[in-house]
């Protein structure tokens, strides 16, 4: 069976621990130590090569993609967590090599303990230490309530729906506002794949591919583009690692425990297990799909809400369902 991508190189950020210690092999381009072993590869890099492997494959995906153009005005949806982390790190990277405009966003759900919190925390030291603009905005300013009275009052067992509801409405409507041209996430192969597999699985067609979202034409909908696409979690938590960024990475939100992802995720780690490269094989056929509705000329037509007039799939978006369901204005 293979391993799954292990790195080996300084002490955990932030008490980071693994379950083992990679073996000391050779790195396979040159002669020095690897730090992490690439399983759908079978490659060992030491830590010079994967930094080169991982900025070429991030540098890649944008111009693949056509992801930023110069002069665009971008918003990054900043949790601060492990992968917005690096994205952020990277975005600041790439203004040394293309003149655009970067922002950040982070969106305060309100949930009460120690993660959210820490995760606020290092977005903004991140972005002060980087010279980003930073926007906070609050859950219980926008919709008066946070997540965590979501729950109290709907005694819900799937709280990740109203909470990425929410975070996709605020995150288009503040970004809108706040002029930008894309949003940029933080979606890795990992959380691509699971996407793919979770709207088969659920027989929603039309929402799987307007997942490639420049297909949405509409004056108030944000572009989203995702940087990582083709890059596995573990190298952007390898990456983030190798240069002292502060991810965090063991602790997790505390309501992630019921969600239908987690459920996909657990499938698809195991298929990886006995098959490395099952996530790119799942997001090449996705998009190799999208090419063939692409080429009929299709473009989808969003509606506007008939209550908030915001962006929707339906008469009525779901973030005023969700209000209407708390009887909140």
């Amino acid at each position: 069976m293979k391993r799954e991508s292990k790195i080996n190189e300084t002490p955990p950020v932030c008490g980071i621990e693994y379950d083992e210690k990679p073996p000391e092999e050779k790195c396979s381009h040159c002669k020095n130590k690897a730090v992490i072993y690439l399983p759908y590869a079978e490659r060992y890099l030491c830590k010079t090569h994967f930094i080169k492997h991982f900025e070429k494959t991030f540098f890649g995906t944008l111009s693949e993609f056509k992801m930023i153009n110069k002069g665009d005005k971008i918003a990054l949806g900043l949790s601060g967590g492990k992968d917005s982390i690096t994205l952020l790190h990277m975005l600041s990277l790439l203004k040394k090599k293309l003149p655009y405009e970067l922002f950040a966003i982070t969106i305060d759900l309100g949930i009460g303990c120690d993660y959210n919190k820490e995760t606020i925390r290092i977005a903004k030291q991140e972005c002060e230490k980087l010279g980003i603009e930073h926007h906070l905005f609050k859950l219980k300013d926008d919709l008066g309530c946070t997540l965590d009275e979501i729950v109290e009052k709907t005694g819900t067992r799937n709280p990740c729906s109203f909470c990425g509801v929410a975070k996709r409405y605020y995150l288009n409507k503040h970004a809108r506002e706040l002029g930008a041209k894309k949003i940029a996430i933080a979606h890795t192969l990992n959380d691509t794949a699971e996407t793919i597999m979770m709207n088969i699985l659920r027989n929603e067609p039309l929402r799987l591919f307007r997942y490639n979202e420049h297909l949405i034409r509409d004056e108030k909908f944000v572009q989203r583009i995702k940087p990582f696409l083709r890059i596995p979690e573990s190298e952007v938590i390898a990456y983030g690692r190798l240069k002292g960024l502060p991810i965090l990475e063991k602790k997790c939100c505390p309501y992630s425990v019921f969600a239908f992802r987690k459920f996909v995720r657990m499938q698809i780690e195991e298929l990886e297990k006995r098959y490395p490269g099952t996530r790119f094989k799942i997001l090449n056929s996705f998009l190799e799909m999208q090419k063939m509705f692409k080429t009929d000329g299709r473009e989808f037509k969003i509606r506007h809400c008939a209550i908030c007039d915001e962006p929707s799939s339906k008469e009525i978006c779901k973030l005023c369902e969700l209000k209407q369901k708390l009887s909140l204005r």
